[in-house]
């Protein structure tokens, strides 16, 4: 243990002459002068050694009692680091060490979100940013709770929020909020309309009274099945026992024809690249982008600009707020060129495929018919579709349909 402070705190060794050495031993026993080391040389002399803070009392102890004081050696610490007092850039590269190393320990460093299923790790990110806690943020000067309290007010889909810190880390755990389930509005008379043109080929109404049958051609918009019931009595009788409102619903299929057209311009303008480039590297500091070398402005009008990143992994899994940014820049001119007709063809048709796919509801398609033509320079791909699908789309009575339908209530004269 005195080895230790004495190579903290420094030492210094002298070497002590006269008649009698012991006497000033017991000099600096009696001031208090703790000495690390004493040994008995030839000729008379002693070495001993001291604290570096004690040594200016053991010299003026000597003075004082008239024996010579020799230094013969110094060590530790503060005797290594005197050696470069004069060297300032190392004194102000050690400080700024330090300060990285007080400030870093506490800066946040990287972001885990845990618990996100359908939401976007990346929109969880970019609303905690708006928080007040991203990379490179402070994190003693976190206040967790709002945080917390903040993101579950302004995000909607979330059910519960936790952020932790843990040194340089923040983890951030969500909870998604489910969508409640979709309940058919029983107590919301309605209708069943058509949502298209079409000749009924099957129809199951569920709840309503169906007010078309098989074969019959219906519009769009037209009543399939009416939400307005009406009660008949049990056994038949004069009158009517009046109406009732319902929720309508039901399944009612039909055939339609549908009509899809795209368009295309047979001529485009084709990207030449000149061979020119320019590259621009950057140097990101925890979210501080940092230039490095590369021309600010590209004197190209028309140019593509490729990214290269390298993110700072010093261990599997793990990142630091550290990446370098390699930019590349490659100019280009336009030049018109000619498609080819063939091949725009094919990819009119593939769009038009898919957007009968996605107008289709649980139906199929019977038949299909093409109609191309080429106009001013403009290849239009026409598609004629016959198909077989489910029609029906429940919309809500109007105010003015339920105040004419009596509710309950039969006709003047019903028994």
């Amino acid at each position: 243990m005195k080895k230790f402070l004495a190579w903290l705190l420094g030492w210094r060794e002298f070497q002590v002459a006269g008649e009698t050495p012991a006497a000033f031993l017991n000099l600096c026993a009696g001031a208090g002068v703790p000495l690390l080391k004493m040994l008995p040389q030839a000729g008379g002399t002693l070495l001993v050694r001291t604290t570096l803070w004690q040594s200016l009392t053991l010299e003026a102890l000597a003075r004082e009692a008239g024996y010579p004081l020799t230094q013969v050696g110094a060590g530790g610490v503060p005797v290594f680091l005197r050696r470069f007092r004069r060297r300032y850039a190392l004194w102000a590269g050690l400080a700024l060490a330090v300060v990285l190393f007080a400030v870093g320990s506490r800066t946040v460093l990287t972001i885990d979100v845990v618990g996100c299923e359908d939401l976007p790790e990346e929109a969880v990110l970019a609303q905690l940013r708006l928080c007040g806690v991203a990379v490179g943020t402070y994190a003693p000067g976190v206040e967790v709770r709002q945080v917390e309290n903040r993101m579950l007010r302004t995000m909607d889909s979330l059910t519960f929020c936790a952020v932790n810190l843990q040194g340089t880390r923040v983890e951030v755990v969500v909870r998604e909020r489910e969508d409640p389930p979709d309940l058919r509005p029983e107590d919301q008379p309605g209708d069943v309309v058509s949502a298209a043109d079409g000749v009924i080929t099957h129809i199951e109404p569920w709840a309503g009274d169906a007010q078309v049958q098989v074969g019959d051609a219906v519009l769009e918009g037209e009543v399939l099945i009416a939400g307005a019931m009406e009660l008949d009595p049990t056994p038949p009788l004069e009158g009517s026992l009046g109406t009732k409102l319902v929720h309508a619903e039901g399944l009612v299929m039909a055939q339609t024809w549908r009509t899809f057209t795209a368009e295309i311009p047979l001529t485009a303008q084709e990207k030449v690249y000149t061979g020119e480039e320019w590259v621009r590297c950057t140097l990101s500091l925890g979210g501080k982008r940092v230039k490095i070398f590369g021309k600010s402005g590209i004197p190209a009008e028309n140019y593509d600009t490729m990214t290269e990143q390298k993110v700072c992994t010093p261990l599997p899994g793990k990142t630091l707020p550290v990446i370098w940014e390699k930019e590349t820049c490659r100019a280009y001119t336009l030049e018109e060129t000619t498609l080819d007709r063939d091949q725009a063809e094919e990819m009119l048709r593939t769009r038009l495929l898919a957007d009968l796919d996605q107008a289709l509801d649980q139906g199929e398609v019977l038949r299909t018919d093409w109609a191309v033509e080429e106009e001013d320079g403009m290849l239009r791909v026409t598609l004629l579709a016959q198909c077989r699908e489910q029609i029906g789309r429940e919309v809500p009575l109007t105010q003015q349909t339920k105040e004419s339908t009596p509710l309950d209530q039969g006709e003047e004269g019903a028994p």
